[in-house]
């Protein structure tokens, strides 16, 4: 089989009505239509696991997701003691959930448009709300 994509690239998920065979292996519902997000792993059998930018979420789902990872940080955070929270890292407390599915490559097309900005970590979005607060203070 000649691999299209590889691990890394940045793809569309295609729209079209889903069929019994996409019922049956879960490989494709009408939802994932326009999702995009970047390769994570192929497989030999055609299968190929994206991962989904929040940009590309509708508003519903986003705030699903948003408001799940919320929970699950302050969950974890608040089951460390003081002391391992004072080491964790910028990166390990930025916590950030995945959004994966796995479709068939045949569903798969080249991205459209630019790429999201990288996301902003906790201490750059403090550093920032400080500044504007300053600002208007100022």
């Amino acid at each position: 089989m000649t691999k299209k994509y590889s691990e890394g690239d940045r793809i569309q998920i295609v729209t079209r009505k889903a069929l019994a065979d996409d019922v049956k292996s879960g490989l494709y519902y009408e939802h994932f239509g326009g999702l995009q997000g970047t390769v994570q792993k192929l497989y030999e059998s055609g299968e190929v696991a994206i991962e989904v930018e929040n940009e590309a979420l509708d508003e519903v789902v986003s705030a699903r997701h948003t408001e799940i990872q919320n929970a699950m940080k302050d969950k974890w955070l608040n089951s460390l003691s003081e002391e391992a929270k004072g080491r964790l890292t910028e990166q390990e407390r930025d916590f950030q959930l995945r959004y994966t599915v796995l479709v068939h490559e045949k569903d798969l097309t080249d991205a459209t448009g630019k790429a999201p900005a990288p996301r902003l970590t906790s201490d750059e979005l403090a550093s920032r709300e400080e500044a504007e607060l300053a600002k208007r203070k100022g």
